[in-house]
C-alpha cells in the first residue's frame, strides 16, 4: 500500500496532468493544450486502478502507452459515458506486458483509464505514459 509521501505525490502528478490537458481562459474559451505524463501503479489482484484525466475538450488526442509486469484489462471512458445505463468505452483491450493506443475525445468530459486486474491472481506493476494534444479550438474571432 503506498505511503503517505507517495500518495501526495500521485496526486499532484494527476493535478499536473489535468492543468497540462486542458486549461480554459478568461471569456470561456477553450484552449487547445498538452503534455505528457508518466503514472506509475500497482494494481491489486481483483481490483482495477483508475487515473483521471480532467476536463478534456471534444477533439483532444491521447496517446497512451502502458508497460506491466503482468496482464491487465485496459479501458478508455468518458465520464459522460460511465454516467449511462450502457457505458461504452471509446478505448477496451487486453494488455499482456505493453500496449500503445491513441484515441480522439468524441465529447468534452473528464476521462478515465481503467487498469483492471479482477481476474488476475497476483498484483500487477504498471507505468503509462499519456500524451494529451490538441481539443477543441477557440472560436474564431470577426
Amino acid at each position: 500500500m503506498p505511503g503517505p509521501l507517495l500518495k501526495k505525490c500521485l496526486h499532484a502528478l494527476f493535478q499536473a496532468l489535468a492543468l497540462a490537458a486542458a486549461s480554459l481562459l478568461a471569456g470561456g474559451e477553450a484552449w487547445a493544450a498538452g503534455g505528457t505524463a508518466q503514472v506509475s501503479v500497482e494494481v491489486p489482484e481483483g481490483k482495477t486502478k483508475t487515473i483521471r484525466l480532467r476536463n478534456l475538450p471534444s477533439g483532444t488526442s491521447v496517446a497512451v502507452r502502458i508497460e506491466a509486469d503482468g496482464t491487465l484489462v485496459v479501458a478508455l471512458v468518458s465520464g459522460v459515458q460511465l454516467k449511462s445505463r450502457k457505458p461504452e468505452a471509446l478505448f477496451r483491450a487486453s494488455l499482456d506486458r505493453r500496449m500503445s493506443f491513441k484515441v480522439i475525445t468524441q465529447e468534452s468530459s473528464h476521462y478515465y483509464l481503467v487498469l483492471d486486474n479482477r481476474r488476475g491472481s497476483e498484483a500487477v506493476k504498471a507505468r503509462a505514459t499519456i500524451r494529451v494534444e490538441g481539443g477543441a479550438s477557440p472560436p474564431a474571432k470577426h
